[in-house]
C-alpha cells in the first residue's frame, strides 16, 4: 500500500484511485447529487439561506454524506427563525485568506454552531454539523464527515490523527494541493476534490491497525459494517453503575487524562457502595469492551471513539463497535428485527446460547440493559422488548447471519491436551529510513547506532531485548524513547505504545513489574503500569510496543525480569496468579507479546549491579563511550556570544580528551548543563568573568565523577585534566584535582567525596 506521508507516493496514489474510482450507479449518483446541491447552496442569497425550506435541505437532505443522516433530530433548530438567520449570516461571512487563519476561523464557527444546536437537542449532531459546514464552505472540507474517518486519513497522511475538527480537513486538503495542485475552478472539480480523500481512505484503510473491525468506509463517508468472527469478539459487556449518564460522567472526568487511582477515587465518591475490584472491572470494561478509554501505564485517557461519544452523547458513536465486535449484540438486534417482539427473559435465554461459556443469563442481561440505555430497545409494560427507530436502523445494517461460538470439546480426565499455540501475527514495522528520520529529530545519533538497535531488536522472532550501556548523559534513554516513538507511530501524539519504567533499587522479585494479589484486601490485584502495558501489547499483536527500563541495573534484572526472560525465550504464557481464570479482572496468564520490544539502559558505578549472563544471553548490547563533541546539536542556540561559546567548547573538548583514556569523560547532558549555567549567569549579570563561571559549574558537574584506584591511566587523567583546568584559569578546579592526585599518591585511591 502507498505511504501517504510521502508527497511522491501520495501523488501516485491520487492518480491511481481517480483512475480506478467506482463506476457503479450509486457512486455516480452521489457525484451528481453533490454537484447539484453545492450549486444550489452557492446560488442561494442571504434571504433564501434563512428560510426553513433551505435549512431542511442543508440539514436533512445534504448529500455530502448520507449515512446515519437522521439519527439525531434537529427539527426544533430548523423551525427557529432566530437560529436560521444567525447561521445564514455566518455562512456568507468572508473567511480569512491565510490558510491557518481560515482553519482557525472554521474551528471557531464549528464550536459556536455546536454550542447553539445543543440548545435544541440533548445530543450533539456532529455528523450533521460537518455536512452543513461542508455545504457552506466546500473548498475547506472533505466528504469524510465522520470524525473518525477524517482522523484515520490524517493518520495515514501525517502520522498522527489530528484534532478531529475542521482544521483536520484543512490539513488534508492542503496536503493534496501540495501533491497534485489546487483544484480547478467550478463545482465539478470541487466535488471531485471533496471525494478524493474518501477514495484514498477506502483504498488504504486496511493499513490502520486500530480499525479492529476492519470496517471500510462506504461511498457516503459512513461505515459499511464488517463483523469480527465470533471467536475474535469481546465476550460480553460490563455493566456501568449509573448507566448512560454515569458513563458520560466518567469520560468527562478523563477528558484531559487522569491516573487510574484518581479515576477510582472519583467513581468511589459518586458511588460509595462499589468495591474497588468492581470499579476496576468497570474501568477495564469501558476501555476494552466499549473502546472509550485507553489504559496507558497508570494513565487513563480517552480514545478517539470515547472523545466522539463524549462530545455528542450519541450512542451511535459506539454502535458500530458494539454490533461488529461484542458477542451477542447483533443477535439481539436481528431477533427483534425478524420477530418484532420478544419478552426480556426469553431474549436473555436465547442470547445465552450464543456462548457455551455463559453459564447464566447475567451477561446477556447486561447486553440487553446496555442496548436499552442506548435507546435501541423499548420495553412495554409487560417487559416485552421491541426495537426503537434507532434500533431498527442499526438492525437493517446487519447484512450477515450472526455467529455462535462452538461448544468446547470435552476431554477425558486422563487425556492431556497440548496447549493451542496461536498463529504468529506479523508485527507491522515502519521502514528503517522513516525510523532513522524520526529518531534524528530528537538528537544526533549516528545511523549505524540506530541500525544496530533496530535490527538487533527484531532479528529474533520473539526475543526483542536490547541493553544500552556506557557513559552517563550520552543519550541512551533519549535514543530508546525516540526509537519507541518512531516504531509506534506516535510522533507528536499519544504515547500509548511506549512506556518508560524507572527501575527502583528495591526490586527483588517480579511483582514490581507484574503486580501481585493484595494480601490485605479480598479479591484485589495490585496492578502496575508495566502489567497494563503487557496486556495492551498482547491485545494488539500487530502493533509494536516498546518498554524502556531506565537504569535497569539499579536492581538485579535477572530477579525482577525472571518470568519475562523465561517467556521471551520459550514462548510460554506469562503466569500472573493461580486464583482461577480471572482474579480482580486480571487473567491467570497472558500470551507473551512477541510484538514487545524491551530496551534497558545501564550505567556502571558503585550504586548499580553487574548484568548476569542470563540477561546478556537474551539481549543485544550496544555500548556508548565515544562522544563526538562536534556533533552536539545545540551549539549556537543560546544567548552566549560566539566568543564565549567557543571558549566553553574549547575547555570541554580539552577536558574530554584528558579524561577519555580513563573512561571518566562526559556526555551531552553535562555539556547542556555547563552551557545552560553559563548562559543564565551571563544573562543575569551574575559574573562578568567567564572563567569564574566555568570554574563553578565544572567543579559542581564534572569533578564529582572523578574517582578511581591507582593505575597509570587514572594518574595520567588527573595530571592532564589539571593542566587543562589551569590553562583555562579554573583555579578552584585545579586545586581540587591536585588534592585528588595527593590522595591517590598517599592512599592508592581518590574520589571527590571523601
Amino acid at each position: 500500500m502507498a505511504d501517504l506521508r510521502s508527497i511522491d507516493e501520495l501523488r501516485r496514489a491520487c492518480a491511481d484511485v481517480v483512475a480506478n474510482a467506482p463506476a457503479d450507479s450509486v457512486y455516480v449518483k452521489w457525484g451528481n447529487d453533490l454537484r447539484e446541491f453545492l450549486a444550489e447552496v452557492r446560488a442561494a442569497d442571504l434571504q433564501t439561506r434563512a428560510t426553513e425550506a433551505f435549512h431542511r435541505r442543508i440539514w436533512l437532505e445534504n448529500p455530502v454524506a448520507t449515512a446515519r443522516q437522521d439519527q439525531i433530530p434537529v427539527d426544533a433548530a430548523v423551525a427557529d427563525p432566530e437560529f436560521r438567520i444567525w447561521l445564514a449570516e455566518r455562512s456568507v461571512e468572508r473567511l480569512p485568506d491565510a490558510p491557518e487563519s481560515r482553519a482557525e476561523a472554521l474551528d471557531m464557527l464549528f464550536d459556536e454552531l455546536k454550542s447553539r444546536i445543543c440548545q435544541y437537542t440533548n445530543k450533539t449532531p456532529l455528523f450533521k454539523i460537518y455536512r452543513v459546514l461542508a455545504g457552506f464552505f466546500p473548498s475547506n472540507f472533505t466528504a469524510l464527515s465522520s470524525i473518525q474517518k477524517a482522523q484515520q486519513l490524517h493518520q495515514l497522511m501525517f502520522g498522527n490523527r489530528g484534532e478531529g475538527r475542521p482544521s483536520s480537513h484543512a490539513d488534508i486538503l492542503r496536503r493534496l494541493s501540495d501533491a497534485i495542485g489546487p483544484p480547478d475552478d467550478g463545482v465539478s472539480a470541487l466535488v471531485e476534490r471533496m471525494r478524493l480523500p474518501w477514495l484514498l481512505l477506502n483504498r488504504n484503510v486496511e493499513q490502520l491497525s486500530d480499525v479492529e473491525s476492519g470496517s471500510p468506509v462506504d461511498v457516503f463517508g459512513g461505515e459499511s459494517l464488517l463483523p469480527l468472527p465470533a471467536a475474535s469478539r469481546k465476550k460480553g459487556l460490563t455493566s456501568v453503575s449509573g448507566g448512560h449518564k454515569a458513563l458520560l460522567d466518567i469520560l468527562k472526568f478523563c477528558r484531559y487524562g487522569a491516573t487510574r487511582e484518581d479515576l477510582t477515587s472519583y467513581i468511589k465518591t459518586v458511588n460509595p457502595g462499589l468495591k474497588e475490584n468492581s470499579i476496576s472491572t468497570q474501568i477495564n470494561g469501558i476501555a476494552r469492551e466499549l473502546n472509550c478509554l485507553d489504559l496507558v501505564g497508570n494513565r487513563v485517557v480517552l480514545t478517539d471513539q470515547g472523545r466522539a461519544f463524549l462530545e455528542s452523547g450519541d450512542p451511535d458513536e459506539l454502535m458500530a463497535w458494539l454490533v461488529t465486535g461484542i458477542l451477542g449484540v447483533d443477535h439481539v438486534l436481528v431477533i427483534l428485527r425478524d420477530e418484532k417482539r420478544c419478552p426480556t427473559q426469553e431474549l436473555a435465554r436465547r442470547i445465552q446460547k450464543v456462548n457455551p461459556g455463559w453459564k447464566s443469563t447475567r451477561t446477556p442481561s447486561v447486553i440487553i440493559s446496555r442496548l436499552r440505555q442506548f435507546d435501541m430497545l423499548n420495553p412495554d409494560e409487560n417487559k416485552v422488548l421491541s426495537l426503537t427507530d434507532a434500533g431498527k436502523k442499526w438492525a437493517q445494517r446487519i447484512h450477515w447471519r450472526p455467529e455462535v461460538l462452538a461448544p468446547q470439546p470435552v476431554t477425558p480426565d486422563n487425556v492431556v491436551t497440548p496447549p493451542v499455540v496461536p498463529e504468529p501475527v506479523a508485527v507491522q514495522l515502519v521502514e528503517f529510513a522513516d525510523i532513522r528520520l524520526e529518531v534524528s529529530k530528537n538528537g544526533h545519533f549516528p545511523e549505524p547506532v540506530i541500525r544496530k538497535l533496530h535490527y538487533g531488536l527484531w532479528a529474533n522472532e520473539r526475543r526483542h531485548f536490547a541493553v544500552l550501556t556506557g557513559l552517563s548523559g550520552s543519550g541512551k534513554t533519549l535514543l530508546a524513547r525516540s526509537y519507541g516513538k518512531a516504531i509506534g507511530g506516535e510522533s507528536g501524539g499519544s504515547k500509548r505504545h511506549l512506556l518508560t519504567v524507572p527501575v527502583q533499587p528495591a526490586w527483588y522479585d517480579p511483582s514490581a513489574l507484574l503486580g501481585y494479589i493484595n494480601p490485605l484486601q479480598e479479591k484485589s490485584y495490585i496492578r502496575t503500569p508495566f502489567l497494563e502495558f503487557l496486556i495492551a501489547a498482547s491485545d494488539a499483536p500487530e502493533r509494536p510496543f516498546t518498554a524502556v527500563l531506565d537504569e535497569m541495573n539499579l536492581s538485579r534484572p535477572e530477579q525482577y525480569l525472571a518470568p519475562i526472560l523465561s517467556a521471551m525465550e520459550t514462548g510460554e504464557p506469562l503466569t500472573l496468579h493461580r486464583e482461577g481464570e480471572s482474579f480482580g479482572d486480571i487473567p491467570s496468564e497472558i500470551r507473551y507479546p512477541s510484538n514487545l520490544a524491551i530496551i534497558g539502559t545501564v550505567n556502571m558505578d558503585e550504586t548499580t549491579h553487574g548484568i548476569s549472563d542470563k540477561v546478556l544471553d537474551r539481549a543485544f548490547t550496544i555500548e556508548f563511550w565515544d562522544i563526538d563533541l562536534d556533533a552536539y546539536p545545540h551549539w549556537r542556540t543560546r544567548d552566549l556570544s560566539n566568543e564565549h561559546e567557543d571558549e566553553v567548547r574549547m575547555l570541554l573538548a580539552d577536558l574530554m580528551t584528558s579524561l577519555r583514556p580513563a573512561r571518566l569523560h562526559f556526555g551531552w547532558r553535562l555539556v547542556d548543563d555547563v552551557l545552560d549555567y553559563a548562559d543564565r549567569v551571563m544573562a543575569d549579570g551574575g559574573a562578568t568573568n567567564l572563567a569564574t563561571i566555568l570554574d563553578d559549574v565544572v567543579y559542581a558537574k564534572a569533578l564529582p565523577k572523578l574517582r578511581g584506584e591507582d593505575s597509570p591511566r587514572f594518574r595520567e587523567a588527573l595530571k592532564k585534566s589539571a593542566d587543562v583546568l589551569d590553562r583555562h584559569r579554573l583555579e578552584n578546579c585545579v586545586r581540587k584535582v591536585k588534592e585528588l592526585s595527593e590522595d591517590l599518591e598517599s592512599t592508592g585511591s581518590a574520589r571527590f567525596w571523601r
